[in-house]
């Protein structure tokens, strides 16, 4: 695990290229899941299955998801001071409310999925995605996504 910790330290750390995706994906995210919310509120997903603006909110925040671990992965070779708010807020608390929400968004998704009635299936997409944002929307780093 130390021997990974350090390859990825070497390889990420100077690497802004990452850090600079990790910034702009979640202004597409939250455009693509406020549509997909409102399209839901006014049962306008007449198929979950093959609705663009679902499949582009799974996979912008899958995409952002897995970019936030590789990003993360220099951070956790030093360890976790959990004294210092600064360094829990990074290393803990925004990845796990990140991991819950997507977790929430691809059950809401698969949920819909399954449901023939289109509004209930827009209901179940309307409940789980509210969740989601409000999960990513309380562990956003606001004053560090528009500086």
């Amino acid at each position: 695990m130390r021997l990974i910790c350090l390859f990825a330290s070497l390889t990420f750390k100077n690497n802004t290229m990452i850090k600079m995706i990790h910034h702009f994906i979640p202004f597409l995210l939250y455009v693509v899941l406020l549509i997909s919310i409102v399209r839901a509120a006014l049962n306008k997903i007449e198929n979950p299955k093959k609705d663009k603006f679902l499949t582009l909110s799974l996979i912008f925040a899958h995409v952002q998801l897995l970019i936030g671990i590789v990003a993360l992965i220099p951070f956790l070779s030093n360890g976790v001071d959990m004294a210092n708010a600064a360094s829990r807020f990074l290393i803990v608390e925004h990845p796990l409310s990140m991991i819950l929400g997507v977790v929430v968004l691809t059950i809401g998704k698969v949920k819909a999925k399954k449901i023939e009635d289109v509004a209930k299936a827009n209901k179940t997409i309307l409940i789980y995605f509210i969740i989601a944002i409000v999960l990513f929307a309380i562990r956003t780093p606001w004053d560090k996504l528009f500086a």
